[in-house]
């Protein structure tokens, strides 16, 4: 599972490494959920358009955005996993057991209920403790692929 830090730091051309190690590596299957593609497109409009999305919004560039630099061209190397009506249960048990944000526990309960073993971000901080607790494996740099 990817999650949107790696997405974003790739749009921004920054910390590329480890994304594109992954994508090199046709063993692993690379799946994204929707919060992923939430979470990136926000970042993404902010990054290409220069303004918070929400100004972009308002002044209705969001549609010239999109058309100029379409994301699907990249969200389609990806599994989009589906949702779950269990997805509600785990993701607010992750929250309360490990102080996560919604969208980071629902990346972590789609990896639960999809049986992924391995989470790609850079969000340490934000995944670590709740990775280890839950048997899944945190990859923020290419050396933890070994």
């Amino acid at each position: 599972m990817l999650d949107s830090s790696l997405l974003v730091e790739k749009a921004k051309r920054t910390r590329v490494e480890l994304f594109d190690i992954l994508m090199q590596r046709n063993e692993y299957e690379k799946c994204i959920c929707s919060p992923v593609l939430s979470e990136f497109t926000f970042h993404l409009l902010a990054i290409e358009g220069g303004k918070a999305p929400r100004t972009l919004k308002e002044n209705r560039l969001i549609p010239a955005l999109l058309t100029a630099n379409p994301p699907d061209i990249l969200l389609h190397l990806f599994t989009l996993l589906p949702d779950s009506s269990q997805t509600i249960s785990i993701y607010i048990d992750l929250m309360i057991k490990y102080n996560l944000l919604p969208n980071d526990a629902l990346i972590l309960s789609a990896c639960l209920l999809h049986n992924i073993p391995y989470l790609a971000s850079y969000d340490q901080t934000d995944f670590e403790k709740a990775c280890a607790g839950e048997g899944v494996i945190l990859i923020s740099d290419f050396s933890d692929l070994n």
